[in-house]
């Protein structure tokens, strides 16, 4: 009975372990996914005389930042103004606070010059490649010690249990 005991705290920290090393790939996956979006979308405004609505209507992005684009799409046909829609769209996305502000003062620069705008969206678009290297930096480190506290504390407790 200790032994089933002891097991199932092991599978539980290997669970656990699993789950928070993924939430750290889901947020460097949506870092990657939305700084890419934003240049895409840097390039089309330059490109092209297509309103951002319609810019933001293209998928393919990735999964966070389409479902992002498709928060803001919603706000649009419920009839509220783009920047307020952006703002509450970036409130839900998947990043971490710093992030989420990065992406909410891009709404500052709609409505304004076009050259304010490439500049906001080439200034947000850094600002998240930056973070993602820095995530990315400490993500092997963060692997590691995650994994090593999981299974420490699962041996201590089955230690104490036996």
């Amino acid at each position: 009975m200790k032994l089933l005991g002891a097991m199932l705290i092991l599978c539980g920290a290997a669970l656990q372990c699993r789950v928070l090393l993924a939430a750290r790939k889901r947020e460097r996956d949506a870092l990657r996914q939305f700084s890419a979006a934003l240049e895409g979308l840097e390039r089309s405004v330059r490109a092209s005389l297509t309103p951002l609505p319609r810019l933001i209507e293209r998928r393919g992005a990735g999964q966070y930042a389409d479902a992002f684009f498709s928060a803001v799409l919603a706000r649009l046909r419920e009839g509220a103004p783009l920047p307020d829609g952006w703002r509450e769209a970036a409130a839900l996305a998947p990043l971490a606070e710093r992030e989420r502000a990065v992406l909410s003062c891009l709404a500052d620069a709609f409505g304004g010059e076009e050259d304010d705008l490439l500049r906001a969206l080439r200034a947000a678009s850094q600002s998240l490649r930056d973070a993602l290297r820095e995530r990315e930096h400490d993500s092997a480190r963060e692997g590691r010690l995650v994994t090593t506290l999981c299974f420490s504390l699962s041996l201590l407790i089955t230690i104490l249990l036996i």
